[in-house]
Formats: C-alpha cells, sequence, structure tokens
C-alpha cells in the first residue's frame, strides 16, 4: 500500500470509530419511527443490516466533508442514506440473482421469503429519503440532496437492470458492459461523493470532477469485485458464484471475445447452466480460460486507466484534499486484489 492508502484507510476507520455508531443508530432510529405500529419492516431492516458490511457508502460523505472543511457529524445522516440506500440494492439484487449468503449469512430472500424481500428493499428506498430529510440544512440544500438521490437511484436500477439485459446479448462487448457498470455501480459511489460535496457547498466544477471521478472509480470497483469473486472471498459461500449465477463480467467479456469458438460455446453454456450445477472444476476452468486469453491482464489494465482517468480532471487540482481522498480510496479498492495483480 501507497502512504496515501494508509492515510485514507487510517481516516475511514477513525470516522468510522467516531461516527459510526451514531449512523447505524440513526438509521435504526427512522426506521422504528417511519414503520406502522406492529410492523416487521424494522426486524427484518435490522438483521439485514446486522451482517456488516464495508460501510464506505456510510463513510464517504463524512470524509468528503472533512477534505471540504466541514465538520463529519454534518453529514451523519447523509452518510446513513448512502448506506441504507446501497442495502437497498442488496435486498433486491439478492433476490433476483439468487443469492442465498450475503456476509456469510442467509440472505433476506432466504430467511423471510422472496415477496418480503421485495417489500424490504422498497421500504428502505423511502426510508432513504427520510434520512436526507434529517440533514441539519437549509430546505434547498435537503431538497437538491433528496433530488439526487432520486436521479441516481433511478440510475443504479438501471444498471441493474442493464446487467439482466447483457445476458440475452451473444456477444456483449466491452461497451455493454461498462455501460451497466456506470449505472449499478457508479452511481452509488457517485451519490455519497458528489452527493456530500454538494451538500458541503462545492462549486460546480468541483461537482462535475466528481461525478466524473466517481464513474472512474465504480468501474474500478467492479472489476475488482469481478476478480474478487474468483481469486478471494466475498463472503458468499463459494468461489465462482458469479458464474453460477450467469453474471457477465468483464472477464467474461474479453474471454468471449478472445477465445476460440469451442471456448467460448463452453463458457456460454456454463453461464447458461442452473447454479447447483456449478462445480470446483468448473471454476478452475473458467479461471484458466480467463488467464489464457488475458482477461486477468486486461481488467488490470482498464483498472489502471480508470485510475488515472479518475484523477486527471484540472479542477482537482484546486482540491488536494479531495483528489489525495480519491486516490487513497481507489488503492483501497484494490488492496482485496493487490496478491493476484502480483501473481501475474
Amino acid at each position: 500500500m501507497t502512504e496515501n492508502t494508509h492515510d485514507v484507510k487510517r481516516t475511514l476507520e477513525q470516522l468510522g470509530a467516531e461516527h459510526l455508531p451514531a449512523i447505524l443508530g440513526l438509521i435504526e432510529e427512522i426506521v422504528v419511527e417511519g414503520a406502522p405500529a406492529g410492523s416487521s419492516l424494522p426486524e427484518m431492516t435490522s438483521y439485514h443490516m446486522s451482517t456488516g458490511g464495508k460501510r464506505l457508502r456510510a463513510l464517504l460523505p463524512l470524509a468528503v466533508a472533512e477534505s471540504l472543511g466541514r465538520p463529519a457529524r454534518d453529514l451523519v445522516p447523509f452518510g446513513a442514506a448512502c448506506e441504507l440506500l446501497h442495502n437497498a440494492t442488496l435486498v433486491h439484487d439478492d433476490l433476483q440473482d439468487g443469492d442465498t449468503i450475503r456476509r456469510d449469512q442467509p440472505t433476506i430472500w432466504v430467511k423471510y421469503g422472496e415477496a418480503r424481500a421485495i417489500n424490504l428493499g422498497d421500504a428502505m428506498l423511502y426510508y432513504t429519503l427520510m434520512l436526507v430529510d434529517a440533514l441539519d440544512a437549509p430546505v434547498e440544500t435537503r431538497h437538491r440532496a433528496s433530488n439526487r438521490v432520486l436521479k441516481e437511484t433511478l440510475r443504479v436500477i438501471d444498471g441493474q437492470e442493464r446487467e439482466f439485459l447483457l445476458k440475452e446479448l451473444g456477444d456483449p462487448s466491452p461497451e455493454d458492459y461498462i455501460r451497466m457498470v456506470e449505472g449499478k455501480t457508479s452511481g452509488l459511489f457517485s451519490l455519497p461523493i458528489s452527493g456530500a460535496a454538494e451538500i458541503c457547498g462545492a462549486d460546480d466544477a468541483i461537482l462535475d470532477a466528481l461525478a466524473e471521478a466517481s464513474r472512474h472509480l465504480g468501474v474500478v470497483f467492479q472489476i475488482q469485485d469481478d476478480l474478487l469473486d474468483l481469486f478471494g472471498d466475498k463472503g458468499r459461500g463459494q468461489s465462482g458464484s458469479d458464474l453460477g449465477e450467469g453474471k457477465i463480467s468483464m472477464l467474461v467479456v474479453h474471454a468471449l471475445t478472445h477465445a476460440s469458438p469451442e471456448r467460448a460455446a463452453w463458457l456460454r453454456a456454463l453461464l447458461e447452466a442452473p447454479r447447483e450445477e456449478l462445480t470446483p472444476e468448473h471454476v478452475s476452468d473458467a479461471i484458466a480460460l480467463f488467464e489464457s486469453t488475458g482477461a486477468v491482464d486486461a481488467a488490470f489494465a482498464e483498472i489502471d486507466r480508470r485510475c488515472d482517468a479518475a484523477l486527471g480532471a484540472p479542477a482537482l487540482a484546486a482540491a488536494p484534499g479531495l483528489r489525495d481522498l480519491l486516490g487513497g480510496l481507489a488503492d483501497v479498492f484494490l488492496a482485496p486484489v493487490r496478491e493476484v495483480r502480483a501473481a501475474e
């Protein structure tokens, strides 16, 4: 890790130690207050939130605030909103993908049933707006923050829809994959980063630069997540779970383009097979295919390009604290797959 990585990692850890209890407490408070008497929504929300997670979306707004000279505590409600929105998408995502394990625990739809998981995910989207309204800020500021939440939520939902459409394309292109990721994943980084800066009163040039940086960082995060599914531990019960759900990752897109017709046909058949038929041998064979076609190298090359692009906006020169935060954040994202790269 670089010195900047350690600084950002330490900053997030310190912010978490100081403010995460308040963030999680506010989420619980809003959920309980907003639910009708006798509702099961607080119980289900509490279960899902208790499974943990990195809490990046909760802490990023606070880190942005400090970079702009604003007290981190002022952004606690917005951090809570970003974290709950992220988790709402996970509840729906797990159901749609058929994932039974999330953070080493049964997913909501497994524990409570499919219909109730849909209800919970929907409710969490509305709780998100209630959390934004808890900001101690002028009405106009809260209105802009709520509007940003709505737009980014629709962007994420569109990205999720594009992910399913990718499966219907015989030969999805890298551009198809990137458009999907820039919605589904980048939106959930643009909101806590650009949204927090807007609440703090950053000018339009900075907001545009942060939105562009978040677009690139979302792709970086997603590609490392694709790699982590095969070479690390995502807490989802088995290696290669993305293959089992037929997910079109960057590795898959590259391999389908560069493999022989026979091997490409084998990969398509694997992605289309029922997930319960996936074996460790299938995963090993897929990894070998990704390596032999250069998919892993291509993934890291795209990561490098996106990291450079994220930090290249001239406007960020006027906000060195934000630029350092973004650079360190990219390194934090990549820490779980650093050993994979070293082995290449």
